[in-house]
């Protein structure tokens, strides 16, 4: 990080280019200068075999030239073409003309094999290139690792109480949509086919113990597994609650989530944690504590084929249907238990990102922190304010890592951050607009604490500060994708402008996101930061701030 000494006028720098466009552009601004009055006799000179930019101008007020230095980012220059630069009110503006796209996978190749190499000396890459998030390359490294455990990003602390090995990738359509899509034409689709079909699939996905769900966000582990979760229902039967250690615990039927302020490990995510919980009538039959007497499997089945069992029943749909319809009890053999129907709904996410279709009045979500620090690495859904809905605790894949704090460097998780996450989620349902708008709110009260416009999702960025009077040191610098984005928050005071938000939601028909209150909070942090790597004159739309997010 450059010095004050380095950087006395606070010079900033931001390259941006665009995919599938051969052209490289930089912005340069100060809060303390006008370019356009004080940069006389402006000049810029590319020293390419140095990956350096030099700009160089005579002060209006001082004798001494000013010399700027900015790192190039690697690229292929069209050396062949001039550059074109220009001083304006708030920032000086130089093109670079590029032989290709930065995008264009010869590049991509050229930067790999230079970072793989030792071209750049004693030069040290920043961040380099940042990988893609993909569920599929995540399930074949965690299914090649055999045993698995989960650990803090931030202290490190050992999440699992026991190492799973059994891992399962959660789909995330909605299943009973797929089913009704897939059986809409057939003669057997009033027998229930698909109703069977998709009872099938989430008696297939339960979190039991020594298992892992994986979801594009977070992985769902058993309870059991997790280190140091620890339900009301524990607590109280093991006394450490003050004031519950003499209660009967068969003498509580709804456990109520006052329980869950005694313990560092939960905080309230949900609307309805408070005294009015807990049952005031003790005459009420007392709760079982082991509703499932049924063995739970010791693992889940790897990967359901959707596309071949969907073929099997609907060869079939004719005659084995109809005529297995006729044997089975009144529940049926693929009744539900109560577990997981909440799935059949979508009810039960990855504790990230909830859609309007995927909420639930019944359900609510508790924030589970590391026993260690304290800091909130998931949460879990409950519909009585104690214990998880489906049994399993959803771990943000942001806040994890599967490594020791020895080999964090090569952990799995390390390009998961919640910009990263927050974006691929978000362009799932932005991939046919030019632009897309969503608003953000809060899963607990519903009120709107974000809005954000989609501008471009095909940018690429990277920012920084100049040096100013000498080029050493320098780090070699990598341009990442990012999506611009407009934004606008009200997070400090959610009722501040109620009446604006809504007639810009209803105007804009806007795209509804459902998000857990402290989430918000750290990417409206994070997109906040990254509005000063521009000049204040970008942000022209009245009431929303440019910014851009690592996509």
């Amino acid at each position: 990080m450059l010095s004050e000494n380095q950087n006395p006028k606070k010079w900033r720098y931001t390259w941006e280019a665009q995919s599938h466009i051969p052209l490289l552009k930089l912005f340069i601004f100060s809060p303390e200068i006008n370019p356009i009055t004080h940069c006389i006799d402006l000049n810029v000179d590319l020293k390419f075999e140095k990956s350096l930019l030099i700009l160089t101008w005579k002060h209006n007020k001082s004798p001494n030239p000013v010399s700027l230095f900015v790192p190039l980012p690697r690229v292929l220059v069209d050396l062949d073409n001039p550059l074109y630069f220009s001083a304006l009110d708030d920032h000086i503006q130089v093109k670079i003309p590029l032989l290709l796209s930065v995008d264009h996978p010869i590049v991509s190749s050229f930067i790999s094999e230079l970072s793989s190499g030792d071209e750049f000396g004693a030069f040290s890459s920043s961040d380099g290139f940042l990988e893609p998030l993909s569920m599929d390359s995540d399930f074949k490294a965690l299914s090649s690792k055999g045993d698995v455990d989960f650990y803090c990003r931030k202290c490190a602390f050992k999440l699992t109480s026991r190492s799973v090995r059994c891992l399962v990738d959660l789909p995330s359509v909605n299943w009973t949509d797929v089913a009704d899509n897939w059986f809409g034409t057939c003669c057997c689709s009033f027998g229930g086919i698909s109703e069977k079909l998709v009872n099938k699939y989430v008696k297939s996905y339960r979190c039991a113990e020594g298992s892992c769900l994986l979801t594009a966000a977070s992985v769902i582990l058993c309870k059991d597994d997790v280190s140091g979760f620890k339900s009301p229902k524990d607590l109280i039967r093991s006394g450490e609650n003050e004031g519950w250690g003499d209660i009967d615990v068969n003498s509580i039927s709804d456990v109520g989530a006052s329980i869950l302020v005694e313990s560092p490990l939960f905080h309230d995510s949900s609307a309805k944690l408070s005294s009015e919980h807990i049952s005031t009538d003790m005459n009420r039959e007392p709760l079982e504590l082991c509703e499932d007497q049924e063995e739970k499997p010791s693992c889940v089945p790897a990967r359901v084929d959707s596309a071949t069992d969907a073929e099997a029943a609907h060869s079939g749909c004719e005659h084995d249907t109809l005529e297995s319809s006729k044997n089975e009890p009144a529940g049926g053999p693929a009744a539900l238990e109560a577990d997981q129907k909440s799935f059949l709904n979508c009810y039960l996410g990855n504790a990230f990102l909830f859609r309007l279709d995927g909420l639930s009045k019944d359900i609510d979500w508790i924030d589970f922190a590391c026993p260690q620090c304290c800091c909130t690495v998931g949460a879990y859904p409950c519909s009585d304010g104690s214990e998880p809905l489906d049994g399993g605790i959803r771990l943000l894949k942001c806040n994890i890592s599967i490594s020791p704090p020895s080999e964090l460097s090569a952990d799995l998780f390390s390009k998961y951050t919640l910009e990263r996450m927050f974006t691929c989620q978000l362009l799932e349902s932005a991939k046919d607009e030019l632009s897309f708008r969503s608003v953000v709110k809060d899963l607990k009260t519903k009120s709107s604490m974000m809005q954000i416009v989609l501008l471009n999702p095909n940018s690429w960025c990277c920012s920084g500060c100049c040096s100013e009077g000498t080029a050493e040191p320098f780090v070699k610098i990598n341009l990442h994708p990012v999506v611009k984005v407009l934004f606008s928050h009200c997070c400090d005071n959610p009722t501040s402008k109620p009446r604006m938000d809504q007639e810009w939601e209803t105007k804009n028909l806007v795209d509804e996101i459902y998000m857990l209150k402290h989430v918000i909070k750290e990417l409206v942090k994070s997109i906040e930061k990254a509005t000063g790597n521009f000049p204040p004159s970008f942000s022209s739309s009245p009431g929303f701030l440019l910014s851009y997010v690592l996509r």
